[in-house]
Order: C-alpha cells, then structure tokens, then sequence
C-alpha cells in the first residue's frame, strides 16, 4: 500500500500540484511538485516507518534506493516534467540520502537517528522551498524560507530532543543555506552527525 501510495504521489498528486500552480505567472511550478514528492511521499513514509515497519526495515531502505533508480532512469527516458528539471538531479539525491541515513540509523541501532534527518529532509526543507516559491518565485535561498525550516525542524527535534533539538534545527537550517551544496545531503549528514552526538551528550 505504501509503494501504491507513493507512486500516486510522483505520478498523480505532484502533477497535479504542478498543473494548477503552473497558471501563475512566475510560480515555480515544477518546484513544487519537487516538495509535495518530499512530503507526501518521503514524509508520509518516514511517520510511518517506526510505526509499521519496526524490525523491517530494510523494506524502507531497499525502496528508497530502488526509487532513485527510478528517478534517474525516468530523468533519461520521459522525465517526469512535473518536478524533475534539467538543472538538477536533486530528486535522485533525496532519494539515495533517505536510504543512507535510515541504514545508518539499523547499522547503529537506533532506527531514529536516520528518521529524524528524513524527517527533517522532507518536511522542513519543503518548507523553506514553499515558502521561496510564493515569495521570492524562484529556486534561491532567502532568509524567510530558512526562518520556515527552522520552525518546522524546531517542531520534528523538540518532539524527540527536547531542548537538544533547537540545535539541531538550527544547524540543519544554516547548512540548507549554503548555495554551493545539495542541500538533500548536507541537512540528513548534518543531522545524522548531531543525532549521533546527542546520544552521547545528552
């Protein structure tokens, strides 16, 4: 049911997002295809993995890679034009990062230190993306869409972290801003280092 869900997502959901947002001059329509992808799909899944798929998995993090193959493969044969774009291959690194971090997380034995970088990955760096969308209308980085990860990352850490979790979403939010890098592997490394950290620490 999840495969199902998720294919629904990239193949009908996101373009229809795409479909109705392409109407408004200098709305970044493919854009936001991309972040409904990210959080119908990655961050659907990522709430439901320790829920359903306690002991499995592997099932999540075969899939994630799968799906980068898929994307990549789709990006050479008909591209999905509705969130995939010729400047970048971003979908397939989200992708790959959501398999890495979560076998991170199985390999050292604490299943959330690969979902909160996920969690953090789809939801608040759709955020900032959304946020850049309607405001600056273009694929850039401004300080109001960092402003928007930082509080929806706010809300994902303080739920697991406590008061650990503002510093986590501070640092996830900064290192998205970093022009020169794909922030779909900066924000889960970044993450998964601090989440490492704190078991010590805190």
């Amino acid at each position: 049911m999840l495969v199902l869900w998720n294919l629904t997502v990239i193949q009908y959901i996101s373009k229809w997002f795409y479909d109705f947002f392409k109407r408004f001059e200098g709305i970044p329509a493919a854009y936001i295809g991309r972040k409904v992808v990210h959080i119908l799909g990655g961050g659907i899944t990522g709430l439901l993995t320790p829920m359903f798929f306690e002991g499995n998995y592997h099932i999540i993090i075969i899939s994630a890679f799968l799906l980068a193959g898929y994307t990549r493969f789709k990006r050479s044969w008909r591209p999905m034009y509705w969130f995939q774009v010729k400047e970048n291959s971003y979908e397939v690194h989200f992708a790959l990062a959501y398999g890495v971090v979560l076998m991170l997380g199985v390999v050292l034995g604490d299943i959330w230190v690969g979902l909160i970088p996920v969690l953090l990955m789809s939801f608040g760096d759709s955020a900032t993306g959304l946020v850049r969308a309607f405001t600056q209308r273009r694929q850039t980085k401004s300080w109001d869409g960092t402003f928007a990860m930082f509080i929806v990352c706010s809300v994902i850490c303080i739920w697991k972290l406590g008061h650990y979790g503002i510093l986590l979403a501070t640092a996830a939010s900064l290192i998205e801003r970093i022009k020169t890098l794909d922030d779909n592997i900066t924000v889960p490394a970044v993450a998964a280092i601090l989440m490492y950290l704190g078991k010590f620490l805190f």
